[in-house]
């Protein structure tokens, strides 16, 4: 039997389970189904205001399962309720059996795609990690914005994020707005966002971690965390260190990457909060199996520093956020470059009533660096890049049942001028578990350093902004145990820029208008005893530029949880198929399709009066032994295996 075959099977076993469930539940969860929907919809409730009784937090749910994915209906945590996004909880993306959090994601939602090529994405030509969605992202990957706690993460000469420098241990969860939205997040989110909220320990007392793994090549990989509650302050910690031989010569490499926040919250509700990262990566691109290279190096080290400051009086939000990321990146051909971001931005959110909600804001930002070729001596002349913006969003409720968004931001570049950028949504509550949705927005990129002024490999400093129009229509269903979405979106884009050729003849140009439609759509079935299931699978139409941008994806994940006392046992299997890669555009040097299926099993025990948890895990990647590639040539690791143990007190 195919495993295509297998698949729509199983599909159809745990279908008729969950119609079974629904009858015996006696109804079709429609009180379920209300509550999360209705604190979607709400928002947050003004300081100071007493909540209205249909407004009262609902009694707490039990705790769930620590291996269970969470996809809801939109939380506040977006500010934007009307866009169609997914939130996925950060102890779910840290049992992944994925090698990084961005692929850990991927395997969520089938209009997310991440490519890789091994244990490090790497960087400069042939590394991975990019991030595509709705037909915009991948290479340059400046098209989907990563926000940490409010912050802008990308590098400033290249504009993209380093995709191997996030811990899921201190994520808190991590909502993935598709269709982009400029309005909020400014310059880059073109095709979408990748909002991360860290974690904090919200009662007192102290939480500290240690996760030991090894693996197949000899990978080895050390967690050590905390997090703590004391008094006024709050703590947050965690390093990581990793080390491979790669699934071939030349593809291992380090990882260390360390976090340390601290939030101190004053008597009168102000609240200060300061964060760092820093990161330090060593590897090697392993090229082609079939003309691998011999010593193509890189080191990279970066450090990410940001202070946050907030004060809630009565019906007011205060927040201030400055940041600084800065870079030193060198490569074996004497590449070496120092970059930095710098930047800040005060936010201001009036609750005008329950149902209305006003958020105004100003922002600036500079990015800027150096480079040098220490093989030639070659020093090109690098400006830097600076905006200004000021942006607003307001929010309207005016009966329970719809939401109502509009937005507006005005972003000045010294050089491209003053771009407008606006988006509109509506979110309508139809009763017995169903919504309906819909969002237009208007996004933005200007062009990065290294597409403006770096001769390696190419650049262009007559560069246009990249301007795209995102526009989509959803529905939805969910009860207590069932979930259904469907949503069909429309991208247009004009002046996106695009790599044509190879060194020494490559350019890279802006390109006309391009329309890309598609549609999506997601299945999951939730606590069918110890069971619950997705499926989820994206179709569109990337028309003539179709490097690296799959024509369709599918994305599935059982997992179960019995509880014993003071043991657990917790398995999941989940699988991807990715349809449509090119190499190159017009649909040229195509790549088979990718069917991957990786597993997990993990066994908790909490050991009695001493309040620490012990948790050894398997996981197993590429269970079928498929060989199979994202980017030609460089083929995936077979099947492999991580065996750990995790401790909790």
């Amino acid at each position: 039997m195919k495993p295509s075959e297998v698949l729509v099977l199983a599909v159809l076993v745990v279908c008729q389970a969950a119609v079974a469930q629904e009858t015996a539940d006696g109804g079709s969860g429609h009180e379920a189904a209300e509550q999360p929907t209705r604190q979607a919809g709400g928002g947050e409730q003004a300081p100071g205001k007493k909540p209205r009784h249909r407004d009262r937090p609902k009694k707490k749910p039990p705790e769930q399962s620590p291996v269970e994915v969470v996809i809801t209906a939109p939380r506040p945590l977006s500010r934007d309720n009307t866009g169609d996004e997914v939130l996925v909880e950060g102890q779910q993306l840290a049992r992944s059996p994925q090698d990084s959090m961005l692929e850990a994601l991927a395997r969520e939602d089938a209009n997310v795609y991440v490519p890789a090529r091994g244990v490090l994405h790497g960087i400069a030509s042939g590394a991975t990690g990019s991030i595509h969605m709705r037909g915009l992202g991948g290479s340059p990957n400046t098209q989907v914005l990563v926000v940490e706690d409010g912050v802008p993460d990308y590098q400033g000469i290249f504009g993209h994020p380093i995709p191997d420098a996030y811990l899921p241990f201190l994520v808190d969860r991590v909502l993935l707005v598709k269709g982009g939205d400029s309005v909020l997040y400014g310059n880059n989110a073109m095709g979408g966002a990748v909002v991360i909220r860290s974690r904090w320990l919200e009662s007192p007392g102290c939480q500290l971690l240690a996760d030991s793994s090894w693996g197949s090549y000899f990978t080895q990989r050390q967690v050590a965390g905390l997090l703590a509650n004391l008094g006024s302050w709050d703590l947050a910690a965690a390093f990581v260190a990793m080390s491979s031989d790669g699934h071939r010569d030349g593809a291992g490499g380090r990882q260390l990457v360390g976090i340390s926040a601290a939030r101190y919250r004053f008597a009168n509700g102000l609240r200060l909060v300061l964060r760092n990262k820093f990161v330090h990566l060593k590897g090697a691109d392993p090229g082609p199996a079939s003309h691998p290279f011999a010593d193509h190096w890189f080191a990279v080290w970066r450090d990410n520093a940001a202070l946050q400051l907030s004060w809630r009086p009565a019906g007011v939000r205060l927040e201030t956020r400055l940041y600084a990321n800065s870079g030193v990146h060198r490569l074996y051909d004497g590449f070496y470059s120092v970059d930095y971001v710098a930047g800040g931005a005060l936010e201001a959110t009036l609750y005008l009533h329950p149902g209305y909600r006003l958020l105004l804001g100003l922002a600036a930002e500079t990015a800027g660096g150096r480079v040098e070729d220490r093989s030639s001596g070659e020093r090109p002349t690098v400006r830097s890049l600076s905006d200004t913006s000021c942006y607003q969003q307001f929010q309207l409720r005016p009966v329970e049942e719809l939401e109502l968004v509009v937005g507006a931001r005005a972003l000045l570049q010294a050089s491209y001028g003053t771009a407008l950028l606006y988006k509109g949504g509506l979110r309508w509550l139809l009763g017995g578990g169903f919504a309906l949705r819909t969002r237009l927005a208007r996004n933005f990129r200007h062009p990065t350093i290294r597409e403006l002024y770096l001769p390696f490999p190419t650049a262009n400093p007559g560069l246009r902004p990249e301007h795209s129009l995102n526009w989509d229509l959803g529905a939805s269903y969910q009860s207590r145990h069932l979930e259904i979405r469907c949503t069909v979106y429309r991208t247009a884009a004009d002046d996106l820029i695009k790599y044509f050729g190879s060194w020494p003849t490559a350019e890279v140009v802006n390109i006309d208008h391009i329309v890309i439609w598609g549609v999506e759509a997601r299945v999951a079935l939730r606590k069918l005893g110890p069971f619950s299931f997705f499926l989820a699978g994206n179709w569109q139409d990337v028309g003539r530029y179709t490097r690296q941008n799959p024509s369709a994806k599918m994305n599935f994940g059982l997992q179960a949880r019995w509880p014993l006392g003071r043991q657990a046992i917790a398995a999941r299997l989940e699988g991807q198929w990715v349809h449509g890669l090119y190499m190159a555009d017009y649909g040229r040097r195509p790549l088979d399709d990718v069917f991957v299926v990786d597993a997990s099993l993990r066994y908790r025990y909490r050991l009695p009066g001493r309040g620490l948890v012990l948790e050894p895990y398997l996981l197993l990647r590429n269970l079928l032994d498929n060989r199979y590639a994202y980017i030609e040539d460089y083929l995936m690791p077979g099947l492999n295996f991580s065996a750990g143990l995790r401790l909790e007190m």
